[in-house]
């Protein structure tokens, strides 16, 4: 069975989640693109006030694949004490080699590293392999042009079952996101991804910059139990 991410953007909206926190409370800056970056002190507001009632990760921003840039992010983030630090990886010649030399950073880092890869850029699979070779905790496939386009529109359920599959035998987690509406659960439930990552789901209009809602969390996660 599936667990549950949901994305905040502010400590307000994370104190709104506290009656009912999902299994990873994630945190990020919408307006930012796919994977805007909070500041690290306010992730470190969210993470004090969860206490560790649930795990939780945040993302580094949109940046360019140059593993310097990357690596200082990743550290600064990682000491907010949060779970897991999230980077998105973009289709670059240079990404091969900015993978590889991320290795020292990724394996010393005191936080697990989840590699983001995105469904409407071009994807080679092959990379899960690099990504575990080089110390990553787990991949999630998102999108990252937010027009409403979710997910399943993007990918097939047999591309996403041969992206969970592939994951899941390198033993890392495994994650599906990308403006997930609360039908889709059924459909992809069923994959056995380790999580469901929700945020345009959550908010007012399912437009992922306006604010949280209590209701739509309580909707998602009933649908998911």
């Amino acid at each position: 069975m599936s667990k549950w991410l949901a994305s905040v953007q502010s400590l307000e909206e994370a104190q709104i989640l506290l009656p009912i926190l999902p299994d990873i409370l994630d945190m990020k800056d919408p307006s930012k693109g796919a994977l805007g970056a909070l500041s690290v002190e306010t992730v470190t507001e969210i993470v004090a006030l969860i206490n560790n009632r649930c795990q939780t990760s945040a993302t580094i921003g949109d940046l360019p694949m140059q593993a310097d840039m990357i690596a200082e992010a990743m550290t600064n983030m990682a000491r907010s004490g949060v779970d897991y630090v999230k980077i998105g990886l973009f289709p670059d010649s240079n990404l091969n080699s900015c993978i590889k030399d991320l290795e020292k950073t990724v394996k010393t880092l005191n936080a697990p590293v989840i590699a983001v890869l995105f469904a409407d850029k071009s994807i080679d699979l092959e990379i899960i392999s690099l990504l575990k070779d080089s110390g990553f905790e787990g991949v999630m496939i998102d999108t990252a042009i937010k027009n409403g386009q979710s997910l399943l529109e993007h990918w097939p359920l047999q591309q996403l079952t041969t992206f969970v599959s592939i994951v899941r035998q390198k033993n890392m987690l495994c994650g599906l996101a990308g403006s997930l509406k609360i039908e889709d659960i059924k459909s992809l439930q069923p994959l056995e991804a380790d999580y469901l990552g929700f945020r345009s789901a959550l908010c007012q209009q399912q437009q992922r910059t306006q604010s949280l809602q209590l209701a739509l969390a309580e909707q998602v996660q009933q649908a998911i139990s």
